[in-house]
């Protein structure tokens, strides 16, 4: 299967052989610098654009009096009139603001554009023009950014229809939707499609020409609705073949077998410091029976934050590990990869081996000296970050290789950590439950445990929505969770500035720091932060030399802290369900009752509703599915299957049950795709 922003997405003309189109600098207005922008939304040819999926329609509204529209907040509306006033304000840091006031019969209204600086060179007083924007308050009513019309560059009619597509910077939406309409006007004649009529009536969409046809230049939106469905169809049916593919490849494996009788199984969880739960030792069977076989083991361990997957996973590498091989565990981000050597190493230690850290930001010195052991086979487990991939990094046996929050990982990614050793056992871990209808369509070469028991012995986790007045009282409240001995969070989106208070983690820690809680100590990490002084932050931190940590969502998983018993989350309409419910799952890991404090406005309210009322991952995995399609969590984000296909928000679970069903029953479909 050839690769590609669509992994394989090919022309079929007649007689079934694939048509190569050629590159995007053969289209008007693309150069290397466009060619490299495009590059970045996995446009990589002509052919590419032609199944670019926008994500939604936009409907061009006709024209209102200003006075009509200046209470419309929020809203997106389009005025007309007269330019009575230009005016250009530079602020720090290289900002600036030009508004531009434009006047009709009825009233006058502002038009907003941020560091747009030559906007005010391009429109002058007395010119005719018309905005197309969403109103919002500067001071009174204005435009934030809005679209402009002009005599010679007039907006749509009212009530066309216009595609909107994922944008990167340098890119405009009117340039993409002009580079698609001109390819689909060019090339989408010659698309001949491989599904039978049959099936197309059954799902409901239309041939393939006409659905790249009306996606790029929409007739309305239930047709568009239809062709986007088919066009995403494209890449659920590549992924399909290529599941069933690497499945016929894993049956031929010749891997390590690590066989452990009831006695060394007994030695192997005495390491542990505690007992296994239930649900623990059932999947404990489940590692032992994988590795006894020569066929690499392939398995998704999912379990909610705090159900103990990395002991699991840490068994499996004692096993393999005492057993003459070596372990590559690797963890997305530095923080976690830390929690996991600092962690883990004191069990090998116990188990006589010996494990090792390696990370972006380690010594030259020392990495070379650890590169060495590893090769020789001195370091049997080796934990880490990306920098696990780099060309220098060589194990003697590589026979296991566990990667940590997996979806945060490309297929290319885990598969080149894997090609580091010969028929290597893969164990995946995540925590992002991941609903049964998506595990077994994206992860169908994988077998799958399902960790659905927490440890014994934790407290109650109460998640509350805080807003209005009620925000007053959060200090207070963690005041005296503070003054109890307990520790706290405070999550915020960004890092921000000193001066800038509300979801900056830099101001917030500078006020808190002017307050009552300064006195029970209070760090601050960001990802922006040298690794060194973050590592010692959190040290501080988990040793519980500081009562407080104000962070960024870099601390979404990694740290395990039982004595922390409050999280709040400010800004919390910005983040996703799926995340949330990451963050709150660093609190509630004692045996006390703990609480995770929402602040976020009421565009949030169903997400903080839900939250507040299940601690259910897989109830909160399935309505975060429903609303916002696969996203990460089908882990394809770097998979080679991008260009909008698998990642478009609105894609249904039952497109992949469709894809999946074609492949396996219509061989046709299956070789077709194959082949192309």
């Amino acid at each position: 299967m050839t690769s590609g922003a669509q992994d394989g997405v090919a022309l079929p003309v007649a007689g079934g052989s694939s048509r190569s189109i050629g590159p995007l600098t053969e289209l008007a207005g693309v150069g290397p610098v466009r060619e490299e922008r495009l590059g970045r939304l996995g446009l990589s040819d002509i052919r590419d654009l032609l199944f670019f999926l926008p994500r939604d329609l936009e409907r061009w509204e006709a024209r209102q009096p200003i006075d009509g529209v200046t209470a419309r907040m929020g809203e997106r509306v389009r005025v007309a009139g007269c330019i009575t006033a230009v005016r250009l304000t530079r602020m720090p840091r290289r900002r600036s603001l030009v508004r531009v006031t434009v006047k009709d019969d009825s009233g006058e209204i502002d038009g907003l554009f941020f560091n747009q600086p030559w906007i005010r060179e391009q429109l002058a007083v007395g010119d005719e023009i018309e905005f197309e924007g969403r109103v919002v308050d500067a001071k009174g009513p204005a435009l934030a950014a809005p679209k402009v019309g002009t005599r010679k560059h007039a907006l749509p009619a009212a009530g066309t229809l216009s595609p909107r597509y994922r944008r990167t910077d340098g890119l405009g939406q009117e340039f993409l939707s002009r580079l698609c309409q001109q390819v689909t006007s060019e090339h989408a004649h010659a698309l001949q499609d491989v599904l039978p009529e049959s099936v197309r009536v059954k799902l409901g969409v239309p041939e393939l020409a006409e659905a790249v046809q009306e996606v790029h230049c929409p007739s309305s939106t239930e047709d568009f609705a239809a062709a986007r469905r088919r066009l995403a169809l494209e890449p659920l049916l590549n992924l399909q073949v290529r599941i069933l593919e690497r499945s016929g490849r894993q049956r031929d494996g010749r891997a390590r077998r690590v066989a452990l009788d009831p006695l060394a199984r007994s030695r192997v969880l005495d390491y542990f410091p505690f007992t296994f739960t239930k649900a623990q030792a059932r999947i404990v069977g489940e590692l032992e029976q994988d590795l006894a076989r020569a066929v690499p083991m392939r398995r998704l361990l999912q379990g909610d934050v705090g159900s103990g997957k990395t002991a699991l996973a840490l068994f499996a590498a004692i096993a393999v590990a005492q057993a003459g091989g070596q372990v590559a565990f690797m963890a997305p981000t530095e923080v976690l990869a830390e929690q996991h050597y600092f962690g883990l190493a004191p069990i090998l230690e116990r188990a006589g081996l010996r494990a090792g850290l390696l990370t972006g930001s380690m010594s030259r010195t020392l990495r070379k000296k650890l590169i060495r052991s590893l090769a020789a086979g001195e370091v049997q487990v080796l934990f880490g970050t990306h920098a696990i991939f780099s060309a220098d990094v060589t194990f003697a046996r590589l026979d296991l290789c566990v990667i940590d929050e997996q979806h945060r990982f490309g297929v290319g990614q885990r598969s080149a950590l894997v090609a580091k050793g010969e028929e290597v056992h893969t164990l995946l871990l995540t925590a992002t439950p991941i609903p049964r209808t998506l595990a077994l369509t994206v992860y169908g070469d994988l077998d799958v445990s399902i960790l659905d028991e927490l440890p014994p012995g934790r407290g109650s986790l109460s998640t509350r929505w805080v807003r209005g007045a009620k925000r007053h009282s959060i200090v207070p409240f963690l005041r005296r969770r503070l003054e109890a001995g307990e520790q706290a969070y405070w999550v915020c989106p960004r890092i921000g500035d000193e001066d800038r208070v509300r979801g900056s983690v830099l101001a917030r820690h500078t006020k808190l720091m002017a307050g009552p809680l300064a006195e029970h100590g209070i760090e601050v990490v960001h990802g922006a932060l040298d690794p060194k002084l973050r590592a010692q932050r959190l040290e501080r931190f988990r040793a519980g030399e500081v009562r407080m940590l104000v962070a960024t969502t870099v601390i979404e998983v990694g740290i395990d802290v039982p004595a922390a018993t409050v999280m709040v989350i400010e800004e919390a309409e910005r983040l996703g369900l799926a995340q949330l419910h990451q963050l709150r799952g660093r609190v509630g890991r004692g045996s006390g009752a703990s609480w995770c404090l929402l602040c976020g406005g009421k565009a949030a309210a169903s997400r903080f509703e839900l939250l507040e009322r299940t601690r259910d991952g897989f109830e909160i995995a399935e309505e975060d599915l429903t609303r916002r399609g696969m996203g990460e969590l089908a882990g394809l984000r770097q998979s080679g299957l991008g260009a909008g296909g698998l990642e478009d928000a609105w894609l249904d679970p039952d497109l992949l049950l469709a894809a999946r069903d074609l492949v396996r029953t219509r061989p046709e479909i299956r070789a077709h795709y194959s082949e192309a």
